[in-house]
This record gives structure tokens, C-alpha cells and sequence, in this order.
């Protein structure tokens, strides 16, 4: 348990206990402490013996609270390890889509050039002469 942090898990048990530390004005130097009867002796005991019960508990769940805080810190921890990873790869995931994008322009463009070539072909194929048959005047033969 940090040295630091446990003034600050046992001040809300001092604080009920000690009525002392609640008051809002500081005690007086000059003034001697009044003498304690043996009841204000008594009552004092049974609450210092109540605080001390109070103690494991306090300390208890201080610890829990702790190990606690401890996991979070791992996990914030792995956490930022694996942020760290991924940030670099989200301009290469815009960059894949980017790509697919095109990929799917040149897709069509080949789509629209295979029906283009197609309907060049049909025409070629109904203005060139029949196989057996002479060809036309202003024809050219390709062979």
C-alpha cells in the first residue's frame, strides 16, 4: 500500500472518531487540557476500540480498492499498447478502400470495353461478305 495514499483512507475513520479533528476552530495553545473524568475516559476507550474494529476493515477494503486500481492500470495499459498498433493501420484501411473503389471503376470500364468489342464484332460479322461469295467493290480482305 503507498505511504502517500494512506492518510487519505484513514482520515474518514479518524474523523469519526475524534471529534476533535472536526471542529472548525483550532484548539488553543495557551489553554490546558481539561482533566477527563473517568466516564470521558471510559467513552473514550470504547470508541478507540470501535475505530480499531473498524481498522481491518478500512484497511481491507482500502487494499481491494487498490488491487482494483492496480487492474485498470494493466489494462489502460494494454489498452494504449493496442491503440498504439491499430492507429498506423487506419490510413492503410482508407487506403484499401480507396483501392477497392477503383478496383471496382476498372471493373466496369473493362464491362462497358468487352459489349463495346462485342457490338464491333456483330458489325464486322454482318459487313463482311458470306464465306463462297465474292467480295464488294470498296471492301477490304484482312488476309
Amino acid at each position: 500500500m503507498p505511504k502517500s495514499l494512506l492518510p487519505y483512507a484513514l482520515a474518514p475513520l479518524f474523523a469519526l472518531s475524534l471529534p476533535a479533528l472536526r471542529a472548525d476552530t483550532p484548539p488553543q495553545a495557551a489553554e490546558a487540557p481539561p482533566a477527563l473524568s473517568y466516564t470521558d475516559a471510559t467513552a473514550l476507550k470504547q470508541q478507540l476500540a470501535e475505530t480499531q474494529d473498524k481498522l481491518p476493515t478500512a484497511l481491507h477494503s482500502y487494499s481491494l480498492l487498490d488491487d482494483q486500481n492496480s487492474k485498470l492500470k494493466d489494462q489502460e495499459a494494454k489498452e494504449s499498447a493496442e491503440l498504439s498498433v491499430l492507429r498506423p493501420q487506419a490510413p492503410v484501411a482508407a487506403q484499401a478502400q480507396a483501392l477497392r473503389e477503383r478496383v471496382r471503376q476498372l471493373q466496369d470500364q473493362v464491362a462497358e470495353l468487352a459489349a463495346e468489342n462485342a457490338r464491333l464484332k456483330t458489325r464486322l460479322a454482318l459487313l463482311a461478305p458470306l464465306p463462297g461469295t465474292a467480295p464488294r467493290a470498296g471492301a477490304v480482305s484482312s488476309r
